[in-house]
């Protein structure tokens, strides 16, 4: 590693072990202790930002070989399942989205492509989503130090983080507005004539059931709906 960075270079909810040692451990969506050595242990909450930090503080570390992802995962996000993904099959050179992944905004748009692939290459992903048993992860975490292939060949990769500023969409008018309450008057969007409102009614006869989850991280809040 080289001397003129200080690792790791993305500040977390993380606890730093040894960081000469071959394993990382994210445990998504909650904090546990584990007995055990690591170069660094810590959460992972959201399948954009989360994951880009978690990708910077590993390619700037070539001593890390091993990810263990474990934890519960967090709803709505499928963080651990957004990482997997991403993992397994990378981003969309164009969209920048995780490609198959479940998450909400699973998108990786800081980071340069090269980095995203560093990290694919770079380290073992070692599947233990919704293991929270600090022995089991103990155990694991020395078999895979026991099986070091030694140090990522290409080297560090320091990456300058800095979250793009999104913009802000454009918002029209979606449904009429209401002019004078009291005498019912509004303005029609379709026909932009001032009128009289009449209320309307859809009435179906094999209603589904939904979910309506609200959704929050770094880029703000959404709703997030689902037939079941």
């Amino acid at each position: 590693m080289s001397s003129d960075h200080n690792w790791p270079p993305i500040s977390g909810d993380f606890e730093i072990g040894n960081p000469s040692h071959c394993v990382a451990i994210c445990t998504l969506g909650k904090k546990i202790s584990v007995d055990t050595e690591y170069a660094i242990i810590g959460t992972c909450k959201t399948e954009n930002i989360g994951i880009e930090r978690v990708i910077i503080n590993v390619i700037s570390n070539p001593k890390i070989r091993y990810l263990i992802l474990a934890g519960p995962e967090v709803p709505g996000h499928f963080t651990g399942r957004s990482m997997r993904a991403l993992y397994q099959n990378g981003v969309d050179p164009t969209t920048r989205k995780i490609i198959n992944a479940e998450g909400a905004i699973p998108y990786i748009e800081n980071i340069p492509l090269e980095g995203i692939e560093q990290f694919r290459d770079q380290i073992e992903l070692v599947d233990m989503i919704n293991t929270s048993d600090p022995a089991i992860l103990d155990t694991k975490s020395r078999d895979l130090s026991a099986e070091n292939p030694g140090e990522y060949t290409k080297g560090a990769m320091w990456v300058e983080f800095k979250v793009a500023a999104r913009k802000s969409p454009t918002r029209l008018m979606g449904a009429d507005v209401i002019l004078l309450p009291e005498y019912g008057v509004v303005f029609e969007l379709s026909s932009s004539l001032v009128k009289r409102h009449q209320s309307n009614g859809i009435v179906s006869e094999n209603p589904s059931s939904a979910i309506i989850e609200m959704q929050g991280d770094e880029t703000g809040t959404i709703l997030f709906g689902r037939e079941v």
